[in-house]
């Protein structure tokens, strides 16, 4: 289970700043998309609400300076198993998707012709041209507040299989007019 955070503002002296549910998932969606270093690691994010060959979106598609494709997927809230099965679908997706579907879903993403085009963004990023291979691998992250013991035993067990699955949890804060963000990850990364 995830380790609980708690943050205190040390001024005069200590007050605790207690963790409260943010409002939106579109939030949380805008905080990643703007820094998804958040997450942990460099990356950079090739598309939001990207549209599945099945119809369904996936919440952020980023990609690592190695060309590894990442799925995002966030809960503002507590994550219930069924997350899980979305997220395995999502990675089935992601891991058909070829160089020329990567630069197309990035193009997309980068909708004006003024935008960098995906190798002019990766290096921006990197600091080197992408790999001649995009997407030999994929990650899968959940981002979630919680979760319940049937998503953690599953999740778990997924990742002791090989499967590149975690999650993420993140506490929210706001204290005098400010927003926090902390976050810790369910299995070692």
């Amino acid at each position: 289970m995830p380790t609980g955070i708690a943050i205190w503002r040390v001024d005069d002296s200590p007050v605790r700043v207690h963790a409260t549910q943010i409002k939106f998932e579109k939030k949380l969606e805008d905080i990643i998309e703007s820094d998804p270093s958040l997450l942990g690691g460099a990356l950079m994010i090739l598309g939001r609400q990207v549209k599945t060959d099945s119809g369904k979106l996936i919440d952020l598609l980023g990609i690592d300076a190695e060309g590894n494709a990442h799925v995002l997927e966030l809960k503002r809230d507590r994550t219930p198993r069924d997350v899980v099965a979305q997220t395995l679908d999502y990675g089935a997706w992601v891991d058909q998707l070829g160089q020329e579907e990567i630069r197309e879903i990035y193009a997309q993403y980068k909708a004006t012709p003024s935008d960098e085009s995906f190798d002019e963004a990766f290096e921006g990023k990197f600091g080197v041209a992408p790999p001649e291979s995009l997407n030999d691998s994929h990650v899968l992250t959940i981002v979630a507040t919680d979760m319940d013991a049937a998503t953690e035993r599953i999740v778990t067990y997924l990742a002791s299989r090989q499967v590149p699955i975690n999650v993420l949890f993140f506490s929210y804060f706001e204290d005098d007019g400010r927003s926090y963000i902390a976050r810790t990850w369910m299995l070692d990364e």
